[in-house]
């Protein structure tokens, strides 16, 4: 840049200019060029299956499972084409940043010494979530796990792009807390939970790190302090201040006899508290009562019952979220001659995705790593009888695709050591390109000639029917797609699609844009007519311009 004083008069003007239009408060970073980004002004993505990966081992479901093997930023490219507005819930688990070499960017490692870490950081995460936000049901939910060295800029970008804040929750992922701390051992990562709508929490009843260690007739439950810690006797009046009489072996009155100790909600401090419950709902629930007497002072405690959904607080805890246990010894044990880094706990993401993902819902993981989410996915799906589907987007750095996020569903799916397999169906595809060459017609051809298995991603069908060179069909149990290339063979393709007998989605090959109505007219089936390959072009000229 030139100094102040060697600039022209328009160089100044355009300097000022430049600088009042800059953002004057929020997150600001160096953008860094990437290298995956700028490929994409000249090759536009498309998928390659890889056929002999599939696994089919539930007939009963029409939903297909997805592992996408390639950079994320070239999957989600894909994914505004096949799934935009489709998903319920996006879990992503970044590299964090700690200098540890535990990333690339630009096929370099980013450690410690690199002046713009951070900006990179930041650059790479901005892209993905601009992607990653179009995929989104509008009520659909964004979970990102963080730990303290980016956790302040990733809820400033969330900001900065108007993500609504469901809250933060802190996770004891290893209660030893590591060792390479260099003053407090840190033992807990962040999930962030936001939303670009009104999300409604759904799923299991989970316990979110709360014990609920003994069960009677009615349900599970755990015993709690029945005085309020956070409510005096101003706040609540009479009904909630009253005393109770407790014997010497721990039974409850609420007359006042001889021998008995009264207890008033008083703190050891000697402030003056009030019950949780007032006077006639503990007298009619005595037996959710009990008082225990220690040196003559007695505590009265309630049943605390894991009844119906239990908001989670923004503390969990407990031995299922660790991550050595539950993340590191899990996948030794799924794939014993696998080494990964610091894979998830199996239960940390199971917990944290069934807040929001319904029976029959989409959850998408872009940094996929080992495959943890899938595995949540399948395992709700176990537990309850579920149909949720996932879609899990990894490179194949070090080859985890290949050896560690595949084998690891592919057991989990058809059981492992001692656990038996789960019935679930998954496809396995590669990110490829097709040159621009300024979108001319020979593009639009290869494109269209590239497009088969976007198409059956798009539409769940990966059943192939017919396949020849005018015309391809795929189904699922109650679906059709359908692609023409040559309109010379509209009646034999339109005499196939009525012997399905199913609804269709029929993509017709045209360099004009144009899906000709008029000649699918006669069809009894329901159909929609979709033009391509206009349809993919104009998704990803608005992603690449």
């Amino acid at each position: 840049m030139k100094k102040i004083e060697e600039m022209t008069q328009e160089e100044l003007v355009a300097e000022v200019k430049n600088l009042r239009s800059r953002k004057k408060y929020g997150l600001v970073w160096e953008d860094k060029p990437e290298d995956v980004l700028v490929k994409c002004q000249t090759s536009l993505p498309v998928l390659v299956d890889v056929d002999k990966k599939s696994i089919y081992k539930n007939p009963d479901s029409s939903k297909t499972n997805l592992i996408i093997e390639g950079d994320n930023y070239h999957s989600l490219s894909v994914l505004n084409y096949t799934h935009q507005n489709k998903v319920d819930v996006i879990y992503a688990d970044p590299p964090y940043n700690t200098g540890a070499k535990d990333w690339k960017y630009n096929n370099r490692f980013v450690d410690d010494n690199d002046t713009y870490r951070h900006s990179k950081w930041i650059s790479m995460m901005e892209k993905r979530l601009l992607l990653a936000k179009k995929l989104l049901k509008p009520d659909g939910v964004l979970i990102i796990t963080i730990d303290d060295y980016e956790v302040q800029n990733i809820t400033k970008l969330l900001e900065d792009l108007n993500a609504k804040n469901l809250g933060r929750v802190s996770i004891c992922i290893k209660p030893e807390g590591r060792r390479q701390s260099k003053y407090i051992m840190q033992a807990h990562e962040y999930a962030l939970f936001v939303s670009w709508g009104n999300p409604v929490t759904r799923g299991l009843n989970v316990d979110f790190g709360l014990d609920f260690p003994e069960e009677d007739s009615v349900s599970k439950f755990r015993w709690e302090g029945l005085m309020r810690r956070d409510a005096g006797r101003e706040d609540r009046g009479s009904d909630y201040w009253y005393p109770m009489y407790i014997s010497p072996d721990g039974d409850i009155h609420f007359e006042k006899k001889k021998g008995l100790i009264e207890l008033y909600p008083i703190n050891t401090k000697g402030i003056e508290r009030v019950w949780l419950w007032d006077k006639k709902r503990a007298a009619e629930n005595v037996s959710e009562l009990k008082a225990v007497v220690r040196n003559g002072k007695p505590t009265v405690y309630y049943k605390r019952r894991e009844l119906g959904r239990v908001k989670p607080t923004s503390f969990w805890y407990g031995s299922k979220y660790n991550a050595n246990a539950y993340g590191t010894r899990l996948l030794a044990k799924i794939l014993p001659d696998t080494n990964f880094d610091f894979p998830k706990s199996l239960y940390s993401v199971i917990d944290c995705i069934d807040m929001f993902l319904p029976k029959d819902g989409l959850c998408l993981d872009y940094f996929a790593g080992s495959g943890t989410t899938g595995h949540a996915v399948l395992e709700l799906n176990k537990s309850d009888g579920g149909d949720r589907k996932f879609i899990l987007c990894t490179n194949n750095e070090s080859k985890i695709a290949e050896e560690v996020t595949y084998p690891r569903i592919k057991a989990v799916i058809n059981g492992y050591a001692d656990q038996t397999g789960i019935p679930a169906n998954l496809r396995y595809f590669k990110t490829d390109f097709v040159d621009k060459n300024k979108v001319s017609d020979d593009t639009r051809r290869e494109l269209v000639e590239r497009a088969t298995e976007m198409i059956c991603v798009k539409e769940d069908t990966f059943t192939k029917k017919y396949d020849n060179k005018k015309y391809k069909i795929y189904e699922n149990s109650g679906y059709v797609s359908a692609i023409l290339y040559d309109l010379d063979s509209i009646d034999d393709f339109k005499e196939k699609l009525e012997g399905l007998g199913k609804k269709a989605s029929i993509y017709v090959f045209s360099l004009s844009n144009e899906t000709f109505p008029s000649d699918f007219n006669d069809l009894s089936i329901k159909y929609k007519l979709t033009p391509i390959p206009e349809s993919i072009l104009e998704v990803y000229r608005k992603l690449f311009g």
